[in-house]
C-alpha cells in the first residue's frame, strides 16, 4: 500500500471478518441520536498484484454483507422496524502506478471504481443497505517515506466523483508504521470522508455505512504477525472522532494475510519491495 507497488508477480491478499454496531447514529448535522440496535458484518477480500515492477492492480470486495437493524424509536421519534439483509456488498477496483522511487520516497497515482454491486434496497423494508446505489470514480495519491526498513509514513488523498444524485467526496489520510524482523509491523492509520454536499439524493434514515454525505474522521491501530511463507494473521480497531450519516460506534476487524513474493529473504517487507 501507500506510495509503494508491488514487484511483478508479487503481491498482497487479505481475507478479514469486520464488524461496527451499537445504539448511536450520527445523524445529517454530526450529532449523535440514541437508536434501535444496527449491526453491519462483512467478510473482505482485498488483493493487490504487481503487473509490471511500477504498475500493479488492486481488487477490495466486501463479498459477504449482513446487515440487521432493531425495532424502535429512536430520541428523534424516528421509528425503525425490526429487518435484515445478506449480500454481496460493493466492489472497488483500481489500478496503481508508482511514478517516483527517489531517495526513500515513493509515490503512486492510482484510478478507482466502485461498483455498485450491493443492493441499497436490501431486506423485508426495502430499506437496508449492502450498498450505495452509486458508480463512482476516484482520482488518488499516495505518497510514501521508509526509514531505516523499520519505520515508514505514508500520506494519501483522492477526489471521489459520485454519480445518481450523490455529493462527490475528498479522501484524505495516511498511517504511521513500524516493522520489527519482517515479522511484526504495527500501523496508526488515519482516515478522512469530507462530503462537497454538491448531490440532491436524500440521506438514509436508517443507521448503516452507506447514505449520502457520509463524513468521519477515524484513527485505526493495527497489528499484523507474518509467519513462514508469507502467511500472517491481522487485527484491527477503529474509532472515529468526527461522524455523519453512519453507525457511531468503533470497529473491529481481525483476518489473515499472504505475502507473495518471488525470493523470499531476510529483506522482504510488506511496506518496500
Amino acid at each position: 500500500g501507500g506510495g509503494w507497488t508491488p514487484k511483478k508477480s508479487e503481491g498482497f491478499f487479505m481475507l478479514t471478518q469486520r464488524y461496527i454496531g451499537g445504539s448511536y447514529l450520527a445523524n445529517p448535522y454530526a450529532k449523535l441520536v440514541a437508536s434501535p440496535y444496527a449491526t453491519v458484518t462483512t467478510t473482505n477480500i482485498y488483493a493487490e498484484y504487481g503487473l509490471t515492477n511500477r504498475f500493479c492492480a488492486i481488487v477490495y470486495s466486501p463479498f459477504l454483507t449482513y446487515v440487521a437493524q432493531q425495532s424502535g424509536i429512536d430520541s428523534v421519534g424516528n421509528t425503525y422496524s425490526k429487518d435484515k439483509a445478506v449480500g454481496l456488498g460493493d466492489i472497488d477496483l483500481a489500478l496503481k502506478y508508482r511514478f517516483l522511487d527517489k531517495k526513500g520516497f515513493n509515490a503512486s497515482v492510482s484510478v478507482w471504481a466502485g461498483i455498485n454491486s450491493g443492493n441499497y434496497y436490501a431486506g423485508a423494508t426495502k430499506e437496508l443497505h449492502l450498498g450505495d446505489d452509486d458508480f463512482s470514480q476516484m482520482l488518488r495519491l499516495d505518497v510514501s517515506k521508509g526509514f531505516k526498513k523499520n519505520y515508514w509514513v505514508t500520506m494519501y488523498a483522492g477526489f471521489n466523483n459520485r454519480t445518481n444524485k450523490y455529493s462527490d467526496e475528498i479522501r484524505v489520510g495516511g498511517e504511521l508504521g513500524y516493522n520489527r524482523k519482517d515479522k511484526f509491523f504495527a500501523l496508526l492509520k488515519i482516515d478522512s470522508r469530507s462530503s462537497l454536499f454538491n448531490g440532491s439524493r436524500p440521506d438514509t434514515k436508517y443507521a448503516g455505512i452507506y447514505s449520502n454525505n457520509i463524513e468521519y474522521f477515524g484513527v485505526s491501530p493495527q497489528v499484523m504477525y507474518k509467519y513462514k511463507n508469507g502467511i500472517g494473521l491481522i487485527a484491527e480497531i477503529g474509532f472515529a472522532l468526527h461522524a455523519r450519516n453512519i453507525i457511531a460506534a468503533p470497529s473491529f476487524s481481525v483476518g489473515f494475510f499472504y505475502d507473495l513474493k518471488r525470493k523470499v529473504n531476510s529483506n522482504s517487507s510488506l511496506i518496500q519491495p
